[in-house]
């Protein structure tokens, strides 16, 4: 699995290919509730812990076909959908259509997004942005984007309940569909924090793509030193979006950070 000179545009690559195959599970009879565990228990908590109240702007990064988008917006909150999979907005552009709703879906890198700011809050649900990037200096650099879209004083909510401070040191899975497979494979060097994916696909005709993809993974710390340098501060810290103190034995993290002054992420 070793793979020298991978970059981001590798990791652009890989998340496009991982969002097309939800889009493509969506599209071929998997009903979207079927990917929406939790969700009304995860907007709640973003409504609270991000302050949010209608006519509130809110960014909601990798929004897919917006699953919290959505029930957001019903809420009154104006909400941006930034996504960089063209698939997953087309559906998601159907199911505000669907639901009479509003949202101004926008097919975009987070690590630039194409937006102005300032936003009262930006959420990342179900994931841990920084885990986007191939190292710490490419997470820090869209991270300092990220914060300098929030007005002095928003939030920014990010996380998931599955999140583990330390990954196995290899590990593959499968799954199929008609006409398709994939395998996936990973190898992690715990020493440099740094996790190399591979997703090897078969088509039709026993087509073969492959895509590669490695990530930073950081300990809480290292996070903690990061959201500091971009002019963040810990508001929260939990394991889910759940009211209950954060125990550092169980598994999940989610942060709830706050930009501390307009000239502080440089």
């Amino acid at each position: 699995m070793h793979a020298p000179g991978l970059d981001y545009r590798d990791n652009l690559a890989w998340n496009r290919q991982m969002a097309a195959g939800l889009a493509r599970r969506m599209m071929t009879g998997d009903a979207p509730a079927a990917w929406a565990h939790n969700t009304e228990v995860e907007v709640q908590f973003a409504v609270s812990h991000l302050r949010l109240a209608a006519g509130d702007r809110l960014l909601d990064l990798g929004c897919g076909w917006g699953r919290h988008s959505l029930p957001l917006a019903a809420r009154g909150v104006r909400v941006t959908g930034l996504d960089l999979s063209h698939e997953l907005l087309t559906l998601a552009r159907y199911h505000s259509r669907r639901r009479g709703l509003t949202v101004d879906w926008v097919e975009g890198d987070l690590a630039r997004p194409p937006l102005r700011g300032p936003f009262d809050a930006i959420a990342q649900f179900c994931g841990n942005l920084l885990t986007w990037f191939p190292d710490r200096d490419s997470a820090r650099a869209a991270l300092w984007h990220v914060a300098g879209l929030l007005r002095p004083g928003g939030r920014l909510l990010f996380g998931s309940e599955d999140w583990q401070p330390e990954l196995p040191a290899r590990a593959q899975r499968w799954d199929e569909w008609q006409d398709g497979a994939i395998i996936y494979r990973q190898r992690f060097d715990a020493q440099q924090r740094i996790a190399h994916h591979q997703a090897v696909v078969f088509g039709p005709a026993h087509r073969r793509r492959e895509y590669r993809q490695q990530v930073w993974w950081p300990t809480l710390p290292e996070m903690e030193r990061l959201f500091a340098e971009v002019g963040l501060a810990v508001v929260e810290q939990r394991n889910g979006c759940a009211d209950v103190p954060y125990n550092p034995g169980a598994p999940g993290l989610v942060y709830v950070l706050e930009r501390q002054s307009a000239t502080s992420a440089q």
